[in-house]
């Protein structure tokens, strides 16, 4: 019988209690999503910071990438490379796309997805004056085509195009997950002369080329 009567005291605290425990976890919940959305802000931010100064200063812009020789295997501090075979594209992937590791190659948005995992992994690169250099060629994709990215430890993850668009540079949808496994975005300016949007080319992963 105390058996039964401390059940029901324990059934009616937890009646009571339910919804404002509830409550308070769609509170966290909320101040998560601000967090991530925030967080995703300061690396979209970043980005268009950097695009915007080279777009201030072409020329200065461009001797410098110039004269980083972004073609080697692996750079120093880089996670892996990306390779795209339809526009000769091979290379270093640097973690934080800053304006220094910009300067030099490709590099990760650190605060979207680690690449080659499941979410949104959003890669970025200048599109470079030059014919061939950084992402000067990225538009030339089209859906279908293939970006493959190997990392340090081997790893390596096929991608296929699947969605291609211009959009505003303060567009953080095209950061979100979008829920279709592991997706990669590589993310420029557009157009290549006075730009004003981003191209963005957004690709799922290649199952059939991939070992899961």
């Amino acid at each position: 019988m105390k058996k039964i009567y401390s059940l029901l005291i324990f059934l009616g605290v937890s009646f009571i209690i339910y919804p404002f425990l509830q409550e308070k976890y769609y509170d966290w919940q909320q101040v998560k999503v601000m967090d991530d959305l925030e967080m995703l802000q300061s690396d979209l931010t970043k980005v268009n910071h950097t695009f915007e100064k080279a777009n201030q200063n072409p020329i200065s812009m461009e001797s410098e990438i110039e004269d980083a020789d972004v073609q080697q295997d692996v750079s120093p501090g880089a996670v892996g490379i990306i390779e795209i075979d339809k526009i000769d594209i091979r290379l270093p992937i640097l973690e934080d796309a800053t304006a220094d590791n910009m300067k030099v190659t490709a590099a990760h948005l650190v605060e979207t997805s680690p690449i080659g995992e499941e979410g949104n992994a959003a890669i970025a690169a200048h599109r470079a004056h030059k014919k061939g250099r950084l992402f000067n060629r990225l538009g030339e994709l089209e859906i279908g085509d293939q970006i493959e990215v190997t990392l340090t430890d081997q790893s390596k993850t096929v991608y296929v195009v699947d969605k291609i668009s211009v959009v505003e540079p303060t567009d953080l949808s095209v950061l979100e997950d979008p829920h279709l496994g592991k997706v990669l975005t590589l993310i420029t300016c557009d157009p290549l002369i006075n730009p004003t949007h981003r191209l963005i080319v957004r690709a799922v992963i290649d199952k059939e080329n991939t070992k899961v």
